[in-house]
């Protein structure tokens, strides 16, 4: 009769789960996140014009903003004038009380402004507001 003998190393199984790698993944992605988020584009770039300041209520306002290169763009989605008219006219019949705020780049034409100004006025919204920087 052979008698089995123990072996000195016995293979047990391992319930644990390793979690090492999926730390240091997660803290890589957290890393590159912490460092591109403050690169992200909020919104449009629009250099405005200084002025006195004039605090408005800023309930049910919509906002248009004419970049420097002409674009226009109503609430950051970029528009043709024709379709901001529109829009805005959709937005007034379902909300009478809309106020629109204007921010124009200062290097625009005035013409452009009376154009989008216009286009407001049309769609019946009388309730309108120019944005500015506050003057130092």
């Amino acid at each position: 009769m052979a008698v089995r003998r123990k072996r000195d190393y016995d293979l047990e199984l391992m319930s644990d789960i390793n979690v090492t790698s999926l730390v240091d993944v997660m803290m890589a992605l957290l890393v590159i996140f912490i460092i591109v988020a403050p690169m992200i584009e909020q919104g449009i770039d629009v250099n405005l014009p200084t002025a006195e300041p004039k605090k408005i209520d800023v309930a049910d306002v919509v906002t248009v903003a004419v970049s420097s290169n002409e674009r226009l763009y109503l609430e950051n989605q970029r528009v043709t004038l024709e379709e901001m008219q529109e829009r805005l006219t959709n937005i007034h019949t379902a909300n009478a009380a809309v106020s629109v705020l204007v921010k124009a780049d200062a290097s625009i034409e005035y013409g452009k402004v009376v154009e989008v100004l216009d286009a407001v006025r049309s769609a019946g919204i009388s309730r309108l507001a120019m944005a500015t920087k506050p003057r130092r």
